[in-house]
């Protein structure tokens, strides 16, 4: 848990252009006051390479939501909102639980192609969505904080088997991906107009896929990440039922939430 800490105190720490003794942190810095903001949710913003189209294996999660349909694609960029593709009729269940499981492909490289758009635009801030890599389409559900989700850059199964050779407890084993470098470059490009970059994270809960929450539901009280969530009960392997339960946010299953510590009324603590 203290490495994810760690992180976003890391991930804070770029974020800004100065560093002082004096910042009040309970208030927005100065230049942020008088920003012109744009809200950039990747997926949604432009297909800029269709080459790394999500596809069932990179959009997969065990959840108690849906199964991938065996005819999933990805919608065509200009249908009809409320027209829907043959496999979410196979769904059954109502038409905004069905969008979760919609994509169109949006990604970095259509965000390179519209800097001179968007800086004509006047805008002086760019508000990114969660990047992290996440199955689902908004990507609250980090399937790895330290990494940008493989279908934004341009080698999906390339990074995806850069993601598998780490140790995701070990930053020493960390490596760059392809749609890290070119978010790298997309900052880059932002800060030479003038622009800066704020990046949403959200470190109360991950997805199921998470490294960390994979190890415990398989291992359970074995799992050296068993005090990292809100467990309700671990399974008794001596019963023929499995009593493994937790908590996720909004009693959503398919976000397990972190154990909260030096919170007021909570007298249970993470490591």
């Amino acid at each position: 848990m203290r490495k994810i800490i760690f992180l976003a105190s890391l991930i804070y720490l770029v974020s800004c252009t100065s560093t002082t003794d004096s910042i009040d942190h309970s208030l927005p810095p100065q230049w942020a006051q008088d920003a012109v903001w744009y809200q950039i949710f990747v997926e949604r913003f432009r297909n800029g390479d269709p080459s790394n189209d999500p596809t069932p294996e990179t959009i997969y999660a065990e959840s108690d939501f849906f199964d991938i349909p065996s005819n999933w694609h990805i919608t065509p960029w200009n249908q009809n909102w409320y027209k829907e593709d043959e496999w979410a009729k196979e769904l059954g269940m109502d038409f905004y639980a069905r969008l979760q499981l919609r994509r169109y492909g949006g990604d970095l490289q259509g965000i390179l192609d519209n800097l001179d758009y968007l800086s004509d635009l006047g805008i002086t801030a760019v508000y990114f969505n969660p990047l992290n890599d996440a199955p689902s389409l908004h990507k609250y559900d980090a399937r790895n904080y330290h990494h940008i989700d493989v279908n934004f850059g341009p080698d999906p199964e390339g990074d995806m088997e850069i993601i598998r050779s780490e140790d995701p407890n070990n930053p020493n084993t960390w490596k760059w991906t392809s749609a890290d470098l070119m978010f790298l470059k997309l900052v880059k490009e932002f800060h030479q107009r003038g622009i800066r970059v704020i990046l949403d994270y959200s470190w109360n809960h991950t997805g199921v896929e998470f490294w960390a929450w994979k190890d415990l539901v398989k291992n359970q009280t074995n799992s050296k990440y068993m005090d990292w969530y809100e467990i309700t009960s671990f399974n008794n392997p001596e019963t023929e039922n499995n009593e493994f339960d937790y908590k996720g946010w909004l009693n959503i299953k398919s976000l397990p939430e972190f154990k909260k510590i030096d919170v007021a009324g909570n007298t249970m603590h993470g490591s």
